[in-house]
């Protein structure tokens, strides 16, 4: 049964039976849905294999290129750059590794000097800088640069207090004199001949009234029993340290200075043992490691033998001085001689100690552990 339709007016008082389905009967069907899609226009059709790939942009010719890197090198190319670089640097929060640059950059120029400046100089630059670096804060590339700059004068101020450290007073000329001093290394050398590292405790016939105070002389033959620790006296002939050989090439001197060794030669005769006194304490400590270095460097020899048992004592405990010349003119040429000379094996040594000992020590304390990243 139909019911009562919907748009019936209620304001007249006009009440009509309407049937729900006249209401819908002049209503037009639906058009069926399609089985499939229509097929695609024929004007349209997929990209081919090989026009898959977006077609790349011509590459520009050799002159191109060649003034794009021409313009890297003008003024505006250079602070463009190091703007670049330097704000990446900052972004990434590792600029403080520009700190011992800009360090050596400083001992760089206070060796480059050619007068020797004093303390007050070196202090009042870093004042300075520090001072313009403070009041700068808020200028942020402005107190970079005088960051920078404090950093290269604190490296100038500290080649400066290393000179005046190390203070060694350097021989003035050639002499012959009568050593006595405390031996503090020993060192076979290739040619058979023994390097003596003396502590100088007096000159005699004539004294010398400046005496380096260690010395670097080399003897034929040595008393047996003589070792690190023995008091050995001589007539030895001194040189001052030897400078450069050629202009701006390797000054030796400079070495020796921060070595402290004051002077070079040999004896001309063979060293005697002289009985003194009990050395004092830091002497004894040092030739007790300098002995342990020696009897290492003997049982290396022994086992190895040969060129190839000097180059292992040397890489274990140092000893370089028993590497014939040419082995060590080889290496120079190859451009590895820096393994034996600073002895890399000898850092990786320290380094893995240190850290042993510093993780092991963090490890008794285990809340401290546990909290921090005590593995870096």
């Amino acid at each position: 049964m139909a019911g009562p339709g919907r748009g019936v007016d209620e304001s007249e008082g006009a009440i009509s039976s309407v049937s729900e389905r006249s209401l819908f009967a002049n209503v037009p069907h639906a058009e069926p849905l399609p089985a499939s899609l229509p097929a695609s226009h024929p004007a349209t059709q997929p990209l081919s294999p090989d026009r898959s790939a977006p077609i790349p942009a011509p590459q520009p010719g050799p002159v191109i290129r060649f003034r794009r890197q021409l313009s890297h090198l003008s003024p505006s190319g250079i602070r463009n750059s190091v703007a670049s670089a330097a704000g990446l640097e900052l972004d990434r929060g590792v600029a403080f590794l520009l700190v011992p640059v800009f360090l050596a950059c400083g001992v760089i120029v206070y060796f480059s000097l050619t007068v020797e400046p004093d303390f007050p100089q070196p202090i009042a630059v870093v004042v300075l800088t520090a001072l313009c670096a403070a009041v700068t804060r808020s200028w942020r590339k402005t107190h970079l640069c005088f960051m920078a700059a404090l950093l290269c004068a604190l490296g100038v101020l500290a080649a400066k207090v290393e000179t005046w450290r190390a203070g060694t007073q350097m021989l003035g000329s050639e002499i012959q004199t009568q050593l006595t001093g405390r031996v503090v290394r020993l060192d076979q050398m290739a040619n058979g001949r023994i390097r003596l590292t003396i502590d100088v405790m007096s000159t005699a016939r004539p004294t010398l009234r400046y005496a380096p105070g260690r010395v670097r002389v080399s003897a034929r033959k040595i008393p047996a029993e003589m070792t690190a620790g023995s008091v050995a006296t001589g007539y030895v002939r001194l040189l001052p340290p030897t400078g450069p050989v050629r202009p701006d090439s390797y000054d030796f001197s400079f070495d020796s200075y921060f070595a402290g060794i004051g002077a070079s030669g040999f004896f001309l005769g063979n060293p005697k043992i002289v009985v003194s006194e009990d050395a004092p304490f830091a002497a004894r400590l040092s030739s007790s490691i300098e002995k342990a270095r020696e009897n290492i460097a003997d049982h290396i020899r022994d086992s190895i033998g040969g060129a190839e048992g000097e180059i292992a004592a040397a890489l274990m405990v140092g000893v370089r001085a028993g590497i014939p010349e040419e082995i060590n003119e080889s290496m120079r040429r190859t451009g590895i001689y820096h393994i034996i000379s600073i002895s890399g094996l000898h850092m990786a040594l320290v380094a893995g100690t240190i850290m042993g000992l510093l993780r092991g020590a963090f490890a008794l304390f285990p809340d401290f552990s546990s909290r921090r990243p005590v593995k870096k």
